[in-house]
């Protein structure tokens, strides 16, 4: 099966030891559209802008370290978002053959 692209984890904080916390995952899909995965929230929405659906074997499934369900999108192509859903789309349709994201994940990730 070929990659999508890449994906690297960041320890970054909120809690330390085991669950509780956040890190940061950078992720690289190369190829274009379709990317695989659904936004839902944003502060439009009062909620934080979060990854709600990544599709079997898409492009965000395929990477090494995979994205997830409620990672939560902080920055889109180097631009960090203010928050707004509409703000994320229109960036993510603006890549053409690379998408490059950094989400915050919580949880027990070690």
């Amino acid at each position: 099966m070929e990659s999508g692209g890449r994906a690297g984890l960041r320890p970054a904080g909120g809690g330390g030891g085991g669950g509780g916390g956040w890190l940061l995952v950078e992720a690289r899909l190369q190829g274009g559209a379709p990317w695989g995965f659904t936004l839902q929230g944003g502060l439009e929405h009062g909620e934080p802008l979060i990854i709600s659906k990544v599709e079997d074997s898409g492009k965000a499934q395929s990477l090494e370290q995979p994205l997830l369900v409620g990672d939560e999108i902080i920055v889109i192509n180097d631009v960090e978002l203010s928050g707004y859903r509409q703000e994320a789309i229109a960036l993510v349709k603006g890549s053409y053959k690379t998408l490059k994201l950094t989400v915050r994940r919580y949880g027990d990730y070690v």
